[in-house]
């Protein structure tokens, strides 16, 4: 137990000491069999196992996974510990006299222990650990029972945020998969950022998009960060995915013309209409409405939108009579709002109505980590669109592009390697000397030290696991506002455990203090 308690405590990356602290376990109750399980889905169960030590064969591995009855082994012993959440024992199933309840052991001479590790928030069971040993002399009792049950608490308490986070990643990956037939756009990326920000859209946006009459969802991010995919995701992924989808750019609607795009207008209610058009919210209805570039309405133009938000009616122009409009609004703009409010170019009434359900979107420098399944991306893309074949990026260029910090965003390295498929030889690398003839300024511009740990030689597991941790914390406190407990329990960590990281990996609190 010493042992496992140094595991626990030490400074590796989660998955080394997460198998390190198995392994003692293992150890430490002298296991001839023991499995590592994590739930993947409960209902069915569907289990896999992460680690097995000792005189396990693959088919009694696979049998655990499955929940099948197998010799050796007792997959139902697992099966009811996750479904109670609570720990079982068997000292010895010939001594037993509900040993029925195992065949799997009946009539040899084994002890099993098994234990559930639950997910301290939530309470769900996230793995199990099984553990056997022969029976008789061997036998594990209520006194092993009990530490096995201390050690799963702690794996709970320590890894329930790893085992958590790859489970809705899961879910995701498996929705984004099912969804792929109907060419629903995807959010690409590898970073903490970009995965909090599709599980952010599916646990939050999406449902709230799909409520009857439902709130504004406010997407805030520089340009070229994406900010239109985020609104095609919305409408793809949600209920309302089989109604329109309208784009309006709200850096084109003037004053004179806002109602009569916004609400429509009947026919002769002013020169030039000639025919009765139904406007944007009611082309829009069950839909999804998008306004980018919201911060260039005219106040006059804003009072018009404030009155549909709030009461979900439009009335044409030439018409009295109001029509009632079930439409999801998303608003878009890279622009400073509360500077604007103060500047008095947006109304503060204006700005209330939609502040409320707000996604910021990172710039690509902030998040060098998902440049690269970015740059293979467009690179596939403009391959196909341009049937010219490459043998892609060498790797010096590829380091070169990674350490850019793209001031046009993603929308910058989608035109950049538009260029390079353009310019490239077929069945040629795209070099160091191409990016120079098609865009110098990459290779002569100051490299991005947030992506120092995606460029060094010979990064062992360790760092690299140690540079994700950090990342993910950093943008935790960035969407947090540098708010330390606020960070803590989106993580759902402890506050030593918090604390710890932030100090192993040399983190400041920065302006949002330290925790009382």
């Amino acid at each position: 137990m010493n042992e496992l308690l140094a595991v626990l405590s030490s400074d590796g990356g989660e998955e080394a000491a997460l198998r390190a602290s198995f392994e003692a376990a293992a150890r430490g109750f002298g296991a001839r069999k023991a499995l590592l399980l994590v739930v993947e889905q409960a209902e069915p169960l569907r289990l896999r196992a992460v680690h097995a030590l000792g005189r396990l064969t693959a088919e009694q591995v696979a049998a655990c996974e499955r929940g099948e009855s197998v010799r050796g082994v007792s997959p139902s012993v697992i099966q009811r510990v996750v479904a109670s959440g609570r720990p079982e024992l068997i000292e010895d199933p010939r001594l037993s006299a509900d040993a029925s309840r195992t065949p799997s052991l009946e009539g040899g001479s084994y002890s099993v222990l098994c234990a559930p590790i639950v997910d301290p928030v939530r309470g769900a069971v996230l793995a199990v650990v099984y553990l056997q040993n022969s029976g008789l002399v061997e036998a594990y009792g209520e006194g092993d029972r009990a530490w096995l049950e201390g050690y799963a608490t702690a794996v709970g308490r320590l890894f329930g945020f790893s085992f958590r986070q790859a489970a809705q990643e899961r879910e995701l990956h498996e929705l984004r998969a099912r969804e792929a037939a109907e060419n629903a756009p995807e959010i690409l990326g590898d970073s903490s950022s970009t995965q909090a920000l599709r599980r952010t859209l599916h646990e939050v946006f999406i449902p709230a998009i799909e409520a009857e009459n439902p709130e504004p969802v406010l997407v805030l991010g520089e340009r070229g960060t994406g900010k239109d995919l985020v609104a095609r995701y919305l409408h793809a992924y949600s209920g309302r995915h089989k109604r329109p989808l309208v784009v309006v750019n709200c850096a084109e609607i003037t004053d004179e013309l806002a109602a009569s795009r916004f609400f429509g207008h009947k026919r002769g209610s002013f020169t030039g209409a000639l025919t009765d058009e139904p406007g944007f919210f009611r082309a829009a209805d069950g839909g999804v409405l998008f306004l980018d570039e919201i911060g260039e309405l005219s106040p006059r133009s804003q009072a018009h939108l404030l009155r549909v938000l709030e009461n979900h009616t439009v009335t044409p122009v030439g018409q009295t009579r109001e029509h009632k409009v079930d439409v999801s609004v998303v608003l878009a703009t890279n622009r400073d709002l509360d500077q604007a409010v103060r500047e008095g170019t947006l109304r503060a009434d204006f700005y209330d109505r939609f502040r409320t359900l707000a996604v910021r979107l990172l710039p690509l420098r902030e998040r060098p980590w998902d440049i690269p399944p970015l740059l293979d991306h467009y690179r596939r893309h403009h391959e196909r669109k341009l049937r010219k074949r490459t043998l892609g990026f060498t790797r010096d260029a590829f380091e070169a592009l990674i350490s850019h910090d793209w001031p046009g965003n993603v929308r910058d390295l989608a035109r950049a390697c538009s260029l390079f498929i353009i310019h490239a030889q077929p069945g040629a690398w795209i070099d160091r000397a191409l990016i120079d003839r098609c865009l110098p300024e990459v290779l002569r511009s100051t490299p991005n030290p947030k992506a120092g740990p995606l460029l060094a030689d010979g990064v062992s597991l360790h760092e690299a696991v140690e540079a994700f941790e950090r990342e993910l914390i950093l943008s935790r406190l960035e969407r947090h506002g540098g708010n330390v407990k606020a960070a803590r329990e989106s993580l759902g960590l402890a506050k030593a455990t918090f604390h710890r990281y932030m100090k192993r990996l040399g983190i400041a609190a920065g302006g949002g203090g330290t925790e009382d």
